[in-house]
């Protein structure tokens, strides 16, 4: 294999979750989990902006017990070096929290005092994932919150 080859197949497994959020927008709604959350109704609206260079995800979290207990607004998009970043704001982290791609779907705070990931997955069509995962010391990160999603508009 020639170094361009192995370099596009290496940026299109990078990008690989971009393109298909951009080609799959729309309302998924589902349930969710977790040790900091707890059972909860989960809804994400994922749209496509300019032309597919960027996603927006709106994520709700509701539980009857704690009401609404999350809001979350993040952009998902390449970096100039090709690399996935979402940037993330939401109650729980002060102004906007910058996530750097480390492997597909894996996305680890770039800065912060809170060791913290984000981990998407489209385990299939319409289906989507979005957890949580963060440590208040300095052990690593364990999944705290845990939605999964179907497209339903």
């Amino acid at each position: 294999m020639r170094t361009t080859e192995r370099a596009r197949i290496t940026v299109c497994a990078v990008t690989d979750l971009l393109k298909r959020l951009a080609a799959a927008p729309g309302v998924y709604r589902g349930r969710g989990d977790g040790l900091e959350s707890g059972p909860f109704v989960a809804r994400i609206k994922v749209t496509s902006v300019v032309r597919g260079n960027a996603i927006t995800l709106d994520y709700e979290a509701v539980s009857d017990s704690k009401g609404l207990q999350h809001v979350e607004h993040t952009i998902l998009t390449a970096s100039e070096a090709g690399r996935l970043e979402l940037h993330v704001t939401c109650l729980e982290l002060p102004g906007v929290t910058r996530f750097v791609q480390s492997e597909p779907g894996v996305f680890n705070a770039y800065e912060g005092a809170l060791l913290a990931k984000i981990i998407i997955t489209m385990p299939s069509d319409g289906v989507l994932t979005y957890g949580w995962w963060w440590s208040r010391d300095d052990a690593e990160p364990r999944e705290q919150s845990r939605a999964e999603v179907r497209r339903t508009g």
